[in-house]
């Protein structure tokens, strides 16, 4: 499996805010951190570093998503009561998403929060996840566009997020990787700057090591305003 990932702080923000785990062959995640400059950091990290370190060594496939989730508890613990001990961690949180490959055919996704998980297929490019914000809920409800959304002034708040509370709900399923060409990881600061139609269009056209650098440079000629991160799969053998 071929694998490119690229993170960067933007043209904006004085630090990253985000975290990823690249964990060949299984274990892929993006954490976009929020609680200022030191608490954002330390959530998205934390979240990382402690799915680096767990171990999915005789996990039964059927019990999977429910060993993700409990990861996701945990992680939500550690981060709350980090915040509870230090006034400088205060409401920091951040998103979590996770795919673990489980084979060649299917995957399986934790998350939380409004980074995305995208599978370019035959068809053209396919979100296969939920946005846990403000705006996605209006959207949802009908009461906007998706084109009013991109522009709207509550387009960052996020209704779900790892550490705010020691629990947190978290979307799980599986999902059919068979077929596809590639998967993309992606934290906000690249969705809010390149178009779906535009990131279909690198990812069906360019290279894998390519692709990924046109991803940023086109995010950060659009303004680059947040952190940009992002994790890209070649499926295809």
């Amino acid at each position: 499996m071929l694998i490119a990932s690229r993170t960067n702080k933007g043209l904006v923000r004085e630090n990253n805010e985000d975290s990823i785990l690249v964990k060949p062959p299984k274990l892929f995640v993006i954490a976009d951190g929020m609680g200022g400059h030191l608490g954002g950091e330390t959530a998205s990290s934390t979240a990382t570093a402690f799915l680096s370190k767990v171990d999915f060594t005789g996990v039964p496939e059927k019990e999977l998503l429910a060993f993700l989730d409990g990861c996701f508890q945990n992680i939500s613990r550690k981060i709350w009561q980090m915040a509870q001990d230090d006034v400088n961690l205060q409401r920091m949180g951040t998103t979590l998403t996770a795919v673990y490959l489980v084979d060649d055919e299917r995957a399986c996704v934790a998350h939380v929060g409004d980074s995305r998980i995208y599978l370019l297929q035959t068809n053209g490019l396919k979100k296969i996840t939920s946005d846990h914000s403000y705006v996605a809920e209006l959207v949802r409800n009908k009461e906007i566009t998706p084109q009013e959304a991109a522009s709207h002034q509550h387009r960052n708040i996020i209704m779900r997020a790892v550490g705010v509370e020691p629990g947190v709900e978290t979307d799980l399923f599986e999902f059919l990787t068979v077929g596809a060409k590639r998967l993309l990881l992606s934290s906000d600061g690249l969705t809010n700057m390149v178009s779906e139609k535009e990131i279909e269009s690198i990812l069906q056209t360019l290279e894998l090591p390519a692709a990924a650098d046109a991803l940023m440079e086109r995010a950060l000629a659009a303004g680059g305003t947040d952190n940009i991160s992002f994790i890209i799969l070649d499926l295809e053998d």
